[in-house]
């Protein structure tokens, strides 16, 4: 790719120039960019456009048009795009760690691969507080849509959850998370009935998106018709597709009180554990195609997002990383640490055997479900869960577009699935997620087409955030710059 000034009499700019413009912002004095003669993926559901120039002016798209019919402003910075491919910057719908206090480490990694936006999942208490504290960072970030903490029922999965008992606090959480700036409210499995339903009784009513898990006390179909925005992981979407699924659901109450019951013995939870694998099987074998459909249905009508997060539903039936895999370096010790543990740990070899088998044939599942409601006309969103184990921030996208397309999406849906459906969720489509005049200068410049095959996302060249070039060196330069962070002590928190 050969980057130059024009007029090119008068300055040409080679990579260890363009290098530290990108490192130290000095391009924000350079009144355009233009990428020329690149085949433009606009991500709208057009057809590829060959041989466009694309015209960036400070932080906007000016214009995208022919390349022999655009002016290139005087002074312009021109990259020569001829044989790329240019995408809309992609979003991570689904990721953790990006507003912890030692974010700026996974910022880093979106940014070299590609990843522009994030939707963090586990947002910090005070979300307005903590966008006050970046105002003045250097350091390049992607755009962050931020959630709530986890709100969820009396002893919840996670120490730092906002827990409700009921509908009153429920319904102050709400209040509380809006008026602190959260762009979202994130509900999650231990809600009871009346608590979630007031929580999305006061999010209606306040105007702000409720997001996240299918709470156990409630079935897919309902959440959806109360309108929560999106569901996370395809938590009881499955059971919502079986023909047995309320006597499998009652069942499953039954065998986790017997389970978690303070006087219960190890022989017990055993036993109880076994009949619970055994149902969460049968949720499979008891898929109907009429229900599910129904349900698709359901979801289309009501505007229902799916973030299907494949990549930490197949990172939890999956071998151990192999030492030597490349992107282990960019992590410090405790986060490797703590992946090493994995999600089973001190599971006894029996027990994990059975969730091992359970978790294989429930990511199969979720493939066949994802393919069947991107036919059905269900929205799709791409997201990671990035920081659970094998959940790599910003290399992790990359691999959850080639599992979508393994569901059965089309490389462009796929595609779509983390640029304009992610811009079309937020509400931010008029400025945000595909590559037109006017909106905001978000770019991935790839070596090789990512239509022909979605694996070609990695290819990344060069990258634009918010108008402002990161060539090829300046990505490594990135990685580089947190390889070294890697051996502090925080590495921020896990994901949820």
């Amino acid at each position: 790719m050969e980057i130059t000034r024009i007029p090119a009499s008068r300055l040409q700019f080679r990579w260890r120039s363009a290098l530290l413009l990108a490192l130290y912002g000095a391009c924000g004095w350079c009144q355009s960019l233009v990428i020329q003669r690149v085949t433009v993926i606009d991500a709208t559901g057009r057809r590829p456009a060959p041989d466009m120039t694309v015209v960036v002016d400070g932080d906007h798209i000016a214009a995208v048009s022919p390349w022999k019919k655009v002016h290139v402003p005087k002074d312009a910075v021109v990259v020569d795009g001829a044989g790329k491919f240019l995408i809309p910057g992609l979003w991570d719908m689904h990721a953790h760690g990006t507003a912890d206090d030692a974010a700026a480490w996974t910022h880093l990694l979106f940014l070299a691969n590609g990843v522009l936006g994030v939707r963090d999942m586990f947002g910090p208490p005070d979300a307005r507080a903590w966008r006050a504290t970046q105002v003045s960072s250097q350091d390049p970030s992607p755009a962050i849509y931020l959630g709530s903490p986890v709100v969820d029922g009396p002893n919840p999965y996670w120490p730092t959850s906002i827990v409700v008992n009921d509908e009153a606090q429920a319904r102050e959480v709400v209040d509380q998370q809006q008026q602190r700036g959260a762009d979202f409210i994130k509900v999650y499995d231990k809600l009871s009935r009346s608590a979630y339903f007031a929580i999305a009784g006061e999010a209606k009513k306040r105007g702000i998106p409720f997001e996240g898990h299918v709470p156990e006390s409630l079935t897919a179909m309902e959440v959806s018709d109360a309108g929560q925005k999106s569901i996370e992981h395809l938590t009881r979407v499955a059971l919502g597709c079986s023909k047995e699924q309320a006597a499998i659901s009652a069942e499953l109450r039954r065998l986790e009180a017997v389970f978690l019951a303070p006087d219960a013995t190890m022989s017990q939870k055993m036993e109880s554990g076994k009949s619970m694998t055994a149902l969460y099987l049968r949720i499979i074998e008891t898929y109907d195609e009429a229900t599910a459909q129904a349900l698709f249905a359901r979801f289309v009508r009501n505007g229902t997002w799916q973030c299907p997060t494949l990549t930490v539903l197949q990172a939890q039936s999956a071998e151990p990383l192999p030492a030597d895999d490349p992107r282990l370096q960019y992590l410090s010790k405790p986060l490797r640490t703590q992946w090493e543990i994995g999600y089973y740990k001190n599971f006894p070899p029996e027990a994990l055997a059975w969730t091992v088998k359970l978790k294989k044939a429930e990511f199969a599942e979720s493939m066949k479900i994802v393919g069947l409601m991107y036919r059905a006309g269900v929205p799709i969103l791409a997201g990671t869960d990035a920081l659970n184990p094998q959940c790599f921030p910003g290399f992790g996208i990359h691999n959850e577009l080639a599992l979508l397309v393994d569901a059965g999406l089309p490389p462009l849906a796929a595609l779509q699935a983390a640029t304009r459906n992610a811009a079309q969720f937020m509400g931010q489509l008029d400025r945000r997620g595909t590559i037109e005049a006017g909106k905001i200068a978000d770019l991935v410049l790839l070596d090789k087409d990512p239509l022909a095959d979605i694996h070609n996302t990695r290819a990344i060249q060069a990258v634009v955030l918010n108008g402002k070039l990161f060539p090829h060196p300046a990505l490594e330069a990135l990685l580089a710059k947190e390889q070294k962070l890697a051996n502090r002590e925080d590495d921020g928190a896990a994901g949820k």
